[in-house]
């Protein structure tokens, strides 16, 4: 994900490319160029964290996912999903006749085995991948001097076996690269590693949000030196063209999100995160298939959560909401994360959703997730989450 993002937000592209060619064949030779199209074909990409090896040669020997994420991408490039894949996930992996945690398949297979799982579990099929070890985003997010990012609760947790060491302060900060470790792996709350999951999408768009920053630029090239190691990709510098192509002037805030729905189990000391077949498979047709929902009949019933810094903002949007004939509920809340607009109806149009950002301006640059868990749910449909201070 790193390289992606120092491709789509490095304004000299072709050096970019030529950069990261360098560190895989020892040269700087190799010319893009950017006015390709994109696919006519849907494209998905396979993204997984993998968390750390005692192996220094190879930081990828038998690691598991700490995190998975499918990406899809329409046709031409017209929109990018995100669908997060919970680690614990009970499912089949490879021949296996035992079910068994998605986060193991990387463990016992590599890349491999993980997209056949993958495909095997949820119907679709993989065009590419790209895998993260832990140690990347540490050294990526150091080069670049921090990155700010509201932290919605203090976050306690030591692991001396493991040398993780989380130590963080609620409010807004900016952190280094160990306490960014922190940030994405702490799941010691109410949320477990469904929190986590959404700390890691909120940490993604607050990531491609400090990659646009000028001071931040100049120091990409020099973060790409110090992760190849910590990458692995099938992506070709054709190819990388091609995302850099479509990417580089890609608003964040219209990528639709989704963690696949489900619920917790626990048996003896192995917890598992059982998925939901039907919403799972909404999921995928909505974010994946881009199947479309039949018009609602209905006024639309509307959330606002919000932290009480957020107040007046939050009276404000109330009133434009209701204005615009929305049924709209109102709540206080001081424990809240990123704001976004959190989507518990599949059935509510994408057009409406993107009609108010356009309509309002403190719903403009919030990121869409689709909440089927419902664990920020105030409104029927939608709610929209006013957060920090």
């Amino acid at each position: 994900m790193f390289v992606f993002m120092a491709i789509i937000y490095r304004t000299d592209l072709k050096n970019t490319i030529a950069s990261i060619t360098g560190w895989a064949d020892g040269t700087s030779r190799i010319r893009a160029e950017f006015t390709l199209p994109f696919s006519a074909k849907r494209q998905n990409i396979l993204v997984a964290g993998v968390d750390v090896s005692d192996n220094r040669s190879d930081p990828f020997k038998g690691t598991r996912t700490d995190s998975m994420f499918l990406v899809s991408i329409a046709p031409y490039g017209r929109n990018v999903n995100v669908i997060s894949i919970p680690r614990d996930s009970k499912v089949y992996i490879g021949n296996n006749t035992k079910p068994d945690k998605i986060n193991h398949a990387f463990a016992h297979g590599g890349i491999n085995l993980t997209i056949k799982t993958v495909e095997n579990t949820f119907g679709v099929r993989i065009n590419h991948y790209l895998v993260v070890s832990n140690e990347a985003i540490i050294k990526f997010i150091d080069t670049i001097g921090g990155l700010p990012i509201y932290v919605e609760q203090d976050m306690r947790y030591h692991d001396y076996s493991a040398g993780l060491h989380i130590d963080l302060t609620r409010g807004e900060q900016t952190l280094n690269g160990a306490e960014a470790e922190g940030y994405l792996r702490y799941r010691k709350d109410a949320l477990g590693d469904i929190g986590r999951i959404r700390r890691q999408q909120w940490f993604m768009n607050a990531l491609m949000a400090r990659l646009k920053e000028p001071a931040v630029l100049v120091k990409i090239p020099e973060a790409l030196k110090t992760i190849p190691k910590y990458i692995q990709t099938d992506l070709s510098v054709y190819e990388m063209t091609q995302y850099a192509a479509l990417a580089k002037n890609l608003d964040s805030s219209t990528i639709q999100v989704a963690t696949l729905p489900g619920s917790p189990s626990q048996r003896g000391d192995i917890s598992y995160w059982i998925l939901d077949a039907e919403k799972t498979q909404n999921v995928i047709n909505r974010l994946v298939y881009r199947d479309k929902p039949q018009a609602l009949q209905r006024a639309l019933s509307v959330g606002i959560l919000y932290s009480s810094a957020k107040e007046n903002s939050a009276k404000d949007l109330k009133a434009q909401l209701e204005q615009n004939g929305f049924e709209v509920n109102i709540q206080n809340r001081e424990k809240l994360g990123y704001g976004h607009i959190a989507i518990h109806n599949m059935d509510v149009p994408q057009d409406i959703i993107l009609g108010l950002k356009k309509a309002i301006p403190e719903m403009k640059e919030k990121q869409t997730v689709y909440d089927s868990i419902g664990f920020n749910r105030v409104g029927k449909d939608f709610t929209i989450i006013l957060s920090g201070s």
